[in-house]
């Protein structure tokens, strides 16, 4: 077919689907719905491996801990392949969320929050969990700060939208991040790259798939970047700040011990000594509390601050997962779930907000999480399959805070103990839960589906905080417990037109449980619960050349946990309600074989009901949540040309993201970003045959300063963390 005929065969072909489209639109558009994102756009759309090299490829999901395509799954979601990933050159979930909006990630003072359509983990992680419940190969990950780690040789990616209170429950009212790593295939061979960039980076990455027989295979791969940082400390503490420093092993075994009994092993260790998000400076504009500064100002600019101690950070983490599945027969299949998380940290930062010293504050954390699940799914008749499973969890938590302090600079630097604090915690989780799919018409289905879910949570805090009338240690203490128990319903009806146009609408609730602050003064904090209500519809229209996905959805929104600023604390407390409503919606395309399209865009109206600050008892009441932009899109295409026997191609992509709060809630009008408008390309020169290939990556590429994070207090402190800012990467890779 020529490339005259393509458009009349794609539009006679979306002309059938008109009406279905129209219909479903109209019952996506309340008079206050807005836009955002559904499923996935490809990060390179990639095509199927063989037949017409127009139409989109087949994404498999694992979403409802089962295969299936995803455009099946009736829920909103965005799916990242692991190839799309590395040719892109995105290593950090927080690239990620320019191509997903509704998901916002911020990395700041080695504190990692993640928000997804506006409910964000704005609890501390210690005493406190994740609204956002991230998985690396089925294991639950408590630490929110694994997540921020690099992603390296995956499968793919999945982020599922919306409360997932069933299936995976724990502490999931925002949605769900999957990791999935690849698996060994295809017996033994290597790929890999090597790479270098802006601020003196150098990248290596390898896989290694090693034959253990037609019954075994094992994979190892590893990763390792390090540069220089994109912040330079004039100061005498000197450092690399704002630096990368990451390395990475894994494991992955598959094995076939029967026919119908397959175990996968995966052990993966982390090394992380970057000091990424620690770049954080005071604003000399608004700051204006430490009169005896005698000195420069802490920051000369935004790539250049003062700190006289150094910042340092190590992370270790330690994830292993043992899965075992098994085919029963009659319609019966088996899954076990082994998890075990080991992590470990320490951070030492500048805290004062001049260019000598005055005060630092350092940390140490410890937690050892073991999980197990059981799941067992079938199918009764050909009308109703069904999931069931049960899920057990513990964690060991504990950590030391310091805070040097001394009276006046420049005048007397004899340093004294300001705070310090030592804590443990032991958090435990069981669940029973169930989903049953009835297929009562031909193209109509019903899902329902609960789960229990019983939580508590016992620990000790002790230590003291300095008195500034009588200069005097007052100490602190006690034994906090918390529990909490909530059953958690959902029900989906879906509709068929066809094999590739679908509509549904479904009723989720979500749960997280309370928490401790272990700061003084010691404090509780209850559950916060979610109820989500969503309209969606998926279709592939024109031979499987365009996808489109649309979904309006309404929270409600209850007992929120927020961190907020009181003092030189930052408490967690329950704001009573909050409503958040919008609508998104994806478009991707490949109108010619060498040209693919994607729009993605997305619009959460949040906002906060009945809610007193408790730093600055202000009515905030109407305040749009923390780290939820309002409006935000991407928008890309990508080219591919024949060249030399190669292949060049080429994508760009144009991000934006609408103005967010930070969550500290001092004084909004200043806690905030405007929006942000970045710009990404990357050039990627395959040679014949597609094994060897370099590539060209940039990010950011109008060079915006912008921030990630901001915490001001009138008279105290304005704390600025910035974003990185324009790079270059270039890497060599090859396979064989």
């Amino acid at each position: 077919m020529t490339n005259d005929l393509a458009p009349r065969r794609l539009a006679t072909t979306a002309t059938s689907h008109a009406v279905r489209i129209a219909c479903a639109l109209a019952a996506l558009t309340p008079a206050s719905a807005a836009w955002a994102q559904t499923t996935p756009p490809p990060l390179a759309a990639p095509v199927t491996a063989a037949g017409d090299a127009t139409v989109l490829e087949t994404v498999t999901v694992t979403a409802r801990k089962r295969e299936e395509r995803g455009q099946d799954v009736p829920q909103s979601m965005n799916v990242f392949s692991g190839a799309a990933l590395e040719s892109s050159g995105v290593t950090q979930l927080e690239e990620l969320q320019f191509r997903t909006p509704g998901l916002k990630v911020v990395n700041a003072l080695g504190q990692a929050s993640v928000s997804i359509r506006g409910i964000s983990n704005n609890a501390s992680p210690r005493g406190g969990s994740a609204s956002t419940a991230v998985h690396l190969d089925g294991v639950y990950l408590p630490r929110p700060i694994l997540a921020l780690g690099e992603v390296f040789d995956l499968e793919r990616v999945e982020v599922l939208k919306g409360p997932e209170g069933t299936l995976y429950g724990r502490n999931a009212t925002a949605g769900v991040i999957n990791y999935l790593t690849r698996d060994p295939r295809g017996g033994s061979g290597f790929d890999g790259f090597v790479g270098g960039g802006s601020y003196g980076l150098l990248r290596a990455q390898a896989g290694f798939n090693v034959n253990l027989g037609e019954a075994a295979g094992l994979r190892v791969s590893a990763v390792h970047s390090k540069d220089d940082g994109y912040t330079k400390n004039i100061g005498k503490g000197g450092g690399d700040i704002d630096a990368r420093d990451f390395s990475a092993l894994r494991l992955k075994g598959v094995f076939e011990l029967t026919k119908d009994v397959q175990l996968k092993l995966t052990l993966q260790s982390v090394n992380d000594r970057g000091t990424q998000g620690m770049g954080a400076s005071h604003n000399p504009a608004t700051t204006s509390a430490y009169v005896f500064q005698a000195g420069a100002p802490q920051r000369e600019s935004a790539r250049r601050i003062r700190l006289d101690t150094a910042a340092d950070s190590s992370r270790q983490g330690t994830i292993a997962s043992a899965e075992v599945s098994a085919n029963l027969g009659k319609d019966l299949e088996f899954k076990s779930i082994t998890g075990y998380v080991g992590y470990s940290s320490r951070s030492l930062l500048d805290a004062d907000g001049v260019g000598g010293f005055i005060e630092n504050a350092s940390a140490t954390d410890k937690s050892t999480f073991v999980s197990q699940e059981f799941q067992l799914s079938g199918r009764f008749g050909p009308a109703v399959s069904w999931t069931s499973g049960v899920y057990v969890s513990r964690e060991t938590t504990s950590g030391t805070s310091l805070i040097a302090d001394s009276n006046y600079y420049p005048v007397d630097l004899s340093p004294f103990t300001l705070f310090e604090l030592a804590y443990d915690s032991t958090a435990r989780n069981t669940a029973v839960f169930g989903e049953a799919t009835w297929q009562f018409a031909d193209k109509t289905s019903l899902l329902v589906g609960a789960r229990q879910t019983n939580e508590s949570q016992e620990g000790s805090s002790k230590g003291y905080l300095l008195d500034f009338d009588t200069f005097m240690p007052v100490p602190f203490g006690g034994a906090p417990k918390v529990s909490a128990s909530s059953f958690t319903p959902k029900a989906l009806l879906q509709h068929r037109f066809d094999k590739d146009t679908m509509v549904y609408a479904s009723a989720t609730s979500g749960f997280k449980s309370g928490g401790i602050n272990f700061n003084p003064p010691l404090s509780k904090y209850s559950p916060e619960k979610v109820k989500s209500y969503e309209l969606g519809t998926k279709l592939i229209t024109a031979g499987g050349k365009v996808e489109f996905a649309a979904a309006a959805f309404y929270y409600d929104y209850t007992d929120l946990q927020l961190r907020t600023v009181v003092g030189n604390q930052t408490p967690i407390s329950n704001a009573a309600k909050a409503e958040i409503k919008g609508l998104e919606f994806t478009l991707i395309g490949r109108p010619t074989r060498e040209l693919s399209l994607d729009l993605n865009a997305a619009y959460v109206d949040s906002a906060l009901k009945n809610y007193i600050s408790p730093a600055t008892k202000t009515d905030l009441s109407g305040t749009p949540l923390p780290l939820t932009p309002k409006a935000s899109a991407t928008a890309g295409a990508e080219y591919r040309w024949a060249l030399g026997g190669g292949a060049l191609t080429m994508r760009a992509e144009v991000n934006h993201q609408g103005a967010v709060i930070f969550p500290a809630f001092q004084n909004t009008a200043f806690e905030r970003q405007d929006a942000v408008t970045l710009v990404n390309a990357n050039l990627r020169y395959a040679l014949s045959g597609g094994k060897t290939y370099v590539s060209l990556i940039g990010r950011n590429l109008t060079d915006k300063t912008y921030l990630s994070n901001r915490n001001y207090t009138r008279g105290f402190y304005d704390l600025q963390t910035f974003a990185p800012p324009r790079t270059f990467e270039l890497r060599l890779g090859t396979k064989f």
